[in-house]
């Protein structure tokens, strides 16, 4: 009998999320396998709203994803587990690909005894574990592509440094990241002033300090900030926590225009202040078309989920990238080595950022390098 797997993208949209449909799509199409994409998610599993993926014309190289996407707490849902095992059954899915960042990939908890391959996407970069060994999971699917960009909006040769030079300014510029700080810390080889990140709280006396000794030395000066950084009492820099989504997240205000606020008033005695401007690319990071790394890792991604599903796991299977000399390979890591997300889950540490200067270290600049690669180019020849 033809197997029948099942594909969905949950969470923020990343640029590579068509490529691992498309890729996926040709592979079951090579093992006789029907594919079928559930729409907006664990939604569309919940509702049994779903599309034959071969009936699809599926651009690779066109960010976003054409599945959809949603963000869906089956914990929160009244038999919410119980209900998408039923769906699974009653629709004969042999196999299911869940491509999502932590949050979406903490459904697969309820789900245990499931064939689920798990894909890690996410521009926060923080679905993975530093260990003795080294890291696993190298990086997650969508973090190249956002980092290059931001990267290149602070930078001098085609981002912010140019006007902030030009007509001295102080440019505070926002990155995404609730409570991560890996998207901002890429912002380092653009070479920014300073960054500030969730995991190290902001002493904001000792910091305006910096940014005034810097601004009357240099006369310009860029800050990397991520949305969900905190002042040194814990309390976020800018929040509402009174609207939180199903995982408990609170939805951030802009973190960017609050600090540049701050500094505007307090720095007015020594210089003028009226140039003090805060800039939030915001979803930018997260559209457009994959870079060349993010785009041959998502098709990799795609084949090796088929291979492994067609395997029959008896439980899920996260497929992680890993660093093998000058080229990433597609390994696995069982989920049973796990107790929930959280323990799948990397921060910032003093290994990537020194407080003391606010800014990455030498480490996070060499891990950096290793995935900061040019834009896509035409030759896959998909």
């Amino acid at each position: 009998m033809r197997k029948r797997f099942g594909i969905l993208t949950g969470g923020g949209d990343v640029p590579p999320l068509n490529a691992v449909i498309y890729s996926a799509n040709k592979a079951a199409n090579e093992n006789n396998i029907e594919l079928i994409g559930f729409k907006y998610g664990w939604q569309g599993l919940l509702k049994e709203d779903y599309v034959e993926i071969s009936k699809l014309n599926i651009n690779p190289y066109i960010g976003g994803t054409i599945l959809k996407s949603s963000r869906v707490n089956l914990a929160k849902v009244a038999d919410g587990a119980k209900n998408v095992i039923s769906s699974l059954e009653k629709l004969n899915i042999d196999g299911l690909i869940v491509i999502g960042g932590d949050d979406t990939l903490s459904n697969a908890f309820y789900l245990t005894n499931l064939p689920i391959i798990l894909i890690s996407k996410t521009i926060d970069n923080d679905v993975g574990l530093f260990t003795e060994e080294g890291i696993v999971n190298h990086f997650t699917l969508g973090y190249p592509t956002a980092a290059g960009k931001i990267a290149s909006y602070v930078s001098l040769n085609e981002g912010l440094r140019t006007t902030a030079y030009s007509h001295e300014r102080i440019i505070i510029v926002e990155s995404m990241g609730m409570h991560a700080g890996w998207l901002a810390i890429s912002s380092a080889l653009g070479n920014p002033d300073f960054i500030i990140i969730p995991e190290f709280p902001l002493n904001y006396e000792q910091f305006k300090e910096k940014v005034k000794e810097r601004y009357i030395r240099n006369k310009n000066v860029i800050v990397v900030i991520a949305e969900g950084s905190r002042w040194n009492n814990n309390n976020h820099i800018s929040a509402d926590e009174s609207d939180k989504d199903s995982f408990g997240h609170p939805k951030f205000k802009g973190a960017s225009e609050v600090l540049a606020k701050r500094l505007k008033e307090d720095l007015k005695p020594y210089f003028d202040t009226r140039n003090i401007n805060s800039v939030n690319p915001s979803y930018l990071y997260r559209s457009g078309r994959p870079n060349e790394l993010d785009f041959s890792t998502a098709i990799k991604l795609g084949r090796e989920a088929i291979k492994y599903l067609n395997n029959k796991p008896d439980h899920p299977v996260f497929l992680i990238t890993e660093k093998r000399d000058e080229d990433f390979i597609i390994g696995s890591y069982s989920i049973a080595k796990l107790n929930n997300i959280e323990y799948f889950h990397r921060y910032v540490n003093d290994e990537f950022y020194n407080s003391d200067i606010l800014n990455a270290t030498d480490s996070a600049r060499e891990y950096l390098s290793t995935i900061n690669n040019a834009f896509l180019d035409e030759k896959y020849g998909l």
